[in-house]
């Protein structure tokens, strides 16, 4: 796929930290799986800085940026810092102006550490601005919008009766972006009825065990949004979440079978997180196949679906992992079947990716650094401290909601997940079969 705007960079790393403090100390890694042994720490990397702008094409706030040097044979890696000080001192200046209540002054500071959507254009664009009135209309949009975007404008519900309520799942979320794409972006020619020219759209996927699903899995589709909006030409209008087979996941817990979450509350639990989301769903074709697929056969799928539903639109798909998932991927093969790579890892685990991948095939994939200032709990979720956790759900209810957040801790709750893992109680014969509303799906049912 070939669809970014700077290509002059062999590889692009986005970071949201200074560059003094591209070595912070070590964190855990928010991955589908559970922690690896700990790693050496690789050779630093030489660094030298240089300024300029993003691309003209996707109008950025001015960032730093840092070249990293591979090796004397190997090409250089871009690092992009933004500037988080500076948005602090525009909130300071812009409180100094206006009135701005100590609640609204939290979410503000929360918006510009998660540094997900545009919050940093937003923010800059205030630098400079003096007049009361202006100052305090786009801070009140702030608050009440969240992040705005370039490609995700106020939505306005579609009627009942709209065509797009009869796309089936589950792309019933890109139907209704699709359509609100074509209604609001009227600028852009890409939109032409003209039938010989499609509108290049992008489409996230991440696929893994998901047991269970937690906050870093979600989060790490608003960080490659956020990457891929403002470095690429097309927006992202749907990602999907793809639940592996219960052989991989009965393999992956075969010394704990009780700790394997059965592929019923598995999706029930994937469901209760993306409910609330207009572009994130959950993609049930790879767990109700008749065998372990790989994820080139699950985005081929997701590409011929979405490529016969919508043909009207060019369909661009990215993968979406974490840094131990990067590792094993076939960089050649993604590369062959048109599909591209987003590794979203912390700060301190982009020198054990490049370490690990290689000079050249570091350059294969875009590494997004998530360096938004998170809670504790969360900064160090992964499935395999959520299970632990849920073993006493009573002593550690409030960090396991931190990691998974509240309608998939309530799903704990109201099936009894966390006793069965922990073997207070048996997964039932009920746990282990089929939802009804699964089976139209299901290309085999165990006897």
């Amino acid at each position: 796929m070939n669809t970014e705007k700077n290509t002059t960079s062999d590889q692009k790393v986005v970071e949201s930290k200074s560059a003094e403090t591209l070595h912070p100390p070590d964190s855990s890694i928010a991955d589908n799986s559970t922690p690896t042994s700990p790693v050496r720490s690789p050779k630093r990397l030489s660094v030298s800085k240089s300024y300029a702008a993003l691309p003209t094409e996707a109008p950025s706030p001015p960032r730093e940026e840092t070249k990293i040097t591979l090796g004397h044979d190997g090409g250089d890696a871009t690092v992009a810092v933004s500037q988080r000080q500076r948005l602090y001192q525009i909130l300071k200046r812009v409180s100094a102006i206006v009135t701005i209540k100590e609640d609204e002054l939290v979410v503000l500071k929360k918006l510009v550490d998660a540094e997900i959507g545009d919050v940093i254009k937003f923010l800059t664009n205030l630098e400079h601005e003096n007049s009361p009135t202006v100052i305090t209309d786009k801070l009140a949009f702030l608050l009440k919008n969240g992040s705005p975007s370039k490609h995700h404008a106020i939505r306005t519900e579609l009627p009942r009766q709209h065509p797009v309520w009869g796309i089936q799942y589950p792309l019933q979320k890109i139907a209704r972006n699709l359509e609100h794409l074509r209604s609001t972006d009227t600028n852009s020619s890409s939109l032409s009825s003209s039938p010989s020219k499609k509108t290049e759209v992008i489409v996230l996927v991440s696929s893994g065990a998901y047991n269970p699903i937690h906050m870093l899995h979600i989060r790490a589709f608003y960080v490659a949004r956020q990457y891929v909006e403002s470095n690429y030409k097309f927006p992202v209008v749907g990602a999907f979440l793809s639940p592996s087979h219960d052989t991989y996941v009965r393999a992956k817990n075969r010394r704990n079978p009780r700790e394997m979450i059965t592929k019923r509350h598995r999706l029930g639990l994937i469901e209760a997180a993306v409910a609330s989301s207009s572009w994130i769903e959950v993609d049930k074709w790879e767990i109700t196949r008749r065998r372990v697929l790989d994820y080139l056969s699950t985005l081929t799928h997701v590409r011929e679906m979405c490529d016969a539903h919508f043909p009207q639109f060019k369909f661009h798909l990215m993968y979406v992992c974490g840094c131990n998932t990067v590792v094993k991927l076939s960089h050649s093969a993604l590369r062959d079947e048109g599909f591209g790579c987003v590794t979203v890892c912390r700060p301190t685990q982009t020198e054990m990716v490049i370490k690990h991948l290689g000079k050249q095939l570091a350059k294969s994939t875009t590494i997004v650094e998530d360096t938004g200032v998170l809670p504790c709990d969360l900064e160090r979720a992964t499935s395999f401290r959520v299970r632990k956790a849920l073993t006493n759900m009573e002593k550690n209810a409030a960090t396991i909601e931190m990691m998974v957040g509240k309608p998939v801790y309530h799903y704990f709750l109201k099936h009894n997940v966390g006793a069965k893992i922990a073997g207070k109680d048996e997964w039932s014969d009920e746990d282990k079969q089929w939802r009804d509303v699964d089976l139209s799906y299901v290309e085999y049912v165990e006897s």
